[in-house]
C-alpha cells in the first residue's frame, strides 16, 4: 500500500531559489582568506617567533627522531589496525538515522517521515536549521578531541591525525543523511560524500579529480531555472536539461562506477575503512606538515584544539553548502521518486 504524502506546492519555493545565490556567495568567501584567518594567521606569526628559539634547541632531536614519511606510515598504520577504535571515538559525531527522522519531524510536522528518502519533501531552509544546530556539537568535540589528543606531544600525534581526519570525515556523512543522502546504504552517497570532504580540505589529487570538478562546478554555479516544477521525472530527463542538471547526473554515475568497482574489491563490509583509506592517503602527507607544531608538549593541546577546531568549521561550513544546494537542485527528481506517477492522487499543502 502506498503511502499517501502532502506535498509541498511549489515543490520549491522561492525562499528555496532565492538561497541558491546566498549559498553560491558563501562557498566564495569560504574559498578567500576572510578577516578571522588573517587574524589567526597573524597569531601564528607572533605565536612562532616566541616559541621558535626554543623549539629549535630541540629540532635536531626531532628530526632525528621522526620524518614526515614516518609519520605518514605510522598514520597509516593506525587506520589499518584500530578502525574498530576510530569508529568508537567517532561515533560522537556520527547521528544515527532515527534521530535525524525525529529532529525533522519536529520542525516540519507536515509528513510524519520514516526514512531519509523521504526528506526531501521537508524545506531546505529547515533542514539547514537543523544543520546549525549539529554544528555547534561538532565543533565542541574538535575542540576537545584536538586539545587531547595534541597534548601528548608526538606520542599522541600520529592518532590525532587519524581520528580528526575520520571525525571530520562522519561529520560530513551526517550532514549528507540530514538532507535525505543515505551514506549507510547508497554506496555512491558514500563515495560522494568522501569527495565532499577532500574538496573541504583542498587536498591536491588526481585520483578523485573527475568525481571532484563535477562537486567543484555544483559549488560555484546558480541555475533557478531548473528547480522550476515540470513534468520531468527521471534522471534521464534531467540530464536532457543540461547545465547543472547534467553535472549532477554526471557525477551520479561516476560515483556509482566507482563504487561498484569498490564493492567488487573489498565487499560491503570492508568498503567504509578501504575508501578512508583511500581519503587519508591523500591527505595524509599534507595534514603531517600542518601538524608539525603539535609535536611540543604542551603547546600541541593549544594548537591541536585550534586547529582541529577551525578545520572542523571549514569541513562543516563546505558540506552544508554543497548538500544544501543539491537538495534543492535536485528535489523535483527526488520528491518524484517517492510519489505516484498520477498527481491527481497527490494531496497538497499549500
Amino acid at each position: 500500500m502506498k503511502k499517501d504524502y502532502y506535498l509541498p506546492i511549489p515543490l520549491v519555493d522561492s525562499e528555496e531559489i532565492n538561497s541558491l545565490d546566498i549559498l553560491t556567495n558563501k562557498y566564495k568567501k569560504l574559498t578567500e582568506p576572510s578577516l578571522v584567518a588573517k587574524a589567526v594567521k597573524k597569531v601564528g606569526n607572533t605565536f612562532n617567533a616566541m616559541v621558535t628559539p626554543k623549539i629549535k634547541e630541540i629540532d635536531m632531536s626531532l628530526k632525528q627522531t621522526i620524518s614526515e614519511k614516518e609519520l605518514y606510515k605510522e598514520c597509516m598504520r593506525v587506520v589499518g589496525e584500530g578502525f574498530q577504535t576510530l569508529e568508537k571515538n567517532a561515533t560522537k559525531v556520527t547521528i544515527s538515522e532515527k534521530e535525524i527522522l525525529n529532529k525533522i519531524n519536529k520542525i516540519d510536522t507536515t509528513n510524519n517521515l520514516t526514512s531519509l528518502e523521504e526528506i526531501c519533501l521537508v524545506r531546505g531552509y529547515n533542514i539547514s536549521k537543523i544543520v546549525n544546530r549539529y554544528r555547534l556539537q561538532d565543533l565542541s568535540i574538535a575542540l576537545v578531541e584536538g586539545g587531547a589528543t595534541g597534548a601528548f606531544g608526538f606520542a599522541g600525534l600520529p592518532f590525532n591525525i587519524v581520528l580528526s581526519t575520520f571525525i571530520y570525515y562522519r561529520a560530513v556523512q551526517s550532514i549528507a543523511m540530514m538532507y535525505g543522502y543515505d551514506v549507510k546504504h547508497d554506496v555512491e552517497e558514500l563515495f560522494i560524500a568522501s569527495n565532499v570532504f577532500l574538496n573541504a580540505l583542498s587536498p591536491s589529487n588526481k585520483e578523485s579529480s573527475e568525481l571532484s570538478s563535477f562537486i567543484g562546478k555544483i559549488m560555484i554555479m546558480t541555475e533557478t531555472t531548473v528547480v522550476k516544477q515540470t513534468a520531468k521525472k527521471t534522471w534521464a530527463e534531467m540530464a536532457e536539461r543540461g547545465g547543472i542538471c547534467l553535472i549532477i547526473t554526471q557525477m551520479k554515475a561516476l560515483a556509482n562506477k566507482s563504487a561498484q568497482k569498490a564493492l567488487e574489491k573489498t565487499g560491503q563490509k570492508g568498503l567504509e575503512k578501504s575508501v578512508f583509506k583511500n581519503v587519508l592517503e591523500q591527505v595524509g602527507r599534507a595534514l603531517s606538515k600542518k601538524s608539525v607544531g603539535r609535536i611540543v608538549p604542551g603547546v600541541g593541546a593549544i594548537i591541536g584544539a585550534l586547529f582541529d577546531t577551525a578545520q572542523m568549521n571549514k569541513v562543516l561550513e563546505y558540506a552544508d553548502i554543497f548538500y544544501n544546494k543539491r537538495f534543492i537542485l535536485e528535489k523535483e527528481v527526488r520528491v518524484n521518486q517517492i510519489i505516484d506517477s498520477d498527481p491527481d492522487e497527490y494531496s497538497e499543502n499549500d
